[in-house]
């Protein structure tokens, strides 16, 4: 063999092993992952580096390598491009084609807007979202249910095949967020959390305004502290499905945790999902001398200062 047979056996075979490096790569490319399915919801969570991202989606299925998908963004001068979110995957695609939905925030469906109201229990949340087409109350409740209080009211924008765990989950990161500011001031208070949470979802179903919702906060953890009992409608209303103006005697005398006529204390749990003013209120109760309050039948608060001036108001507004 000549010199230059040699040289040219020796760059058929460097070609051959280019051509097979980059028809690997063109297969990690533009080939899809068995594994990635039709109809996949992919969430990218806010804040991971481009490692984490890519390691998670290879997890999932949706890349074959995270080099590859790391090698692509970079390329593109992409990499810090990745926008957070929910993705849906009609059809499985390439690395290639994932990294261009992935930086340029195509979340593939149109979101529907959920406005969750401040005070709604986990099971009028339930019904809500079976109106809105995004799974039965049946199975959001028995999810839900252990998260009452916990579940934060607000504006929500879900991707109409969101499932409950996802939903919980964003809610109670909105929660985790909202609540973080006031942590330090509940930690000095001397009040555990879960009491500020549960004295929260009672003051948001008897408040109308945060004027109002300081002072029964007050009120409330007076009362409480004094071991008194905080006789409040709302715990009731929460385990008989009433109104406060539909309780009658024989509701006052259930025996339930909740009836705080008949058990001092608080309830065993919050009785529905506050919102921040509420929060803020258990948190920063205002001081004042009264120690009762009821709601005439114009829906004001009138709040005494001994057990004689409530019998007043009682005759005033209630009659």
């Amino acid at each position: 063999m000549t010199e230059l047979d040699l040289k040219i056996k020796k760059l058929a075979i460097l070609t051959g092993a280019i051509l097979f490096v980059v028809s690997l790569v063109a297969h990690s490319i533009f080939s899809v992952p068995s594994g990635f399915g039709k109809n996949r919801l992919v969430n990218i969570k806010q804040g991971r580096g481009l490692s984490e991202i890519a390691d998670s989606l290879e997890k999932d299925g949706v890349i074959k390598s995270p080099f590859i998908f790391k090698a692509l963004t970079f390329l593109f001068l992409e990499h810090k491009n990745i926008k957070a979110g929910d993705y849906f995957f009609e059809e499985p695609l390439s690395a290639f084609g994932v990294v261009k939905r992935l930086t340029r925030g195509v979340y593939g469906l149109s979101p529907t807007r959920a406005t969750v109201l401040e005070g709604w229990t986990a099971w009028q949340m339930g019904g809500y979202f079976e109106e809105l087409g995004f799974f039965s109350r049946e199975k959001w409740t028995e999810s839900a249910e252990d998260k009452e209080g916990y579940l934060f009211p607000d504006t929500y924008f879900f991707l109409p095949n969101t499932g409950v765990k996802r939903v919980i989950e964003i809610m109670r990161e909105n929660f985790n967020a909202k609540v973080s500011p006031l942590l330090a001031d509940i930690e000095s208070a001397g009040r555990s959390f879960e009491d500020i949470v549960v004295i929260a979802s009672i003051i948001e179903k008897e408040a109308s305004d945060f004027e109002d919702a300081k002072i029964i906060s007050g009120i409330l953890w007076k009362r409480l502290d004094a071991g008194m009992g905080l006789q409040v409608d709302a715990a009731l209303t929460y385990v008989t499905g009433k109104s406060s103006m539909e309780l009658t005697e024989k509701d006052l005398a259930i025996d339930s945790p909740y009836n705080t006529y008949k058990y001092r204390g608080l309830p065993p749990t919050p009785i529905g999902n506050p919102g921040l003013d509420a929060i803020k209120a258990a948190v920063y109760p205002e001081e004042t001398l009264y120690w009762y309050y009821l709601h005439g039948r114009d829906g004001e608060p009138r709040y005494a200062v001994d057990f004689e001036e409530h019998k007043e108001n009682k005759q005033k507004y209630l009659r």
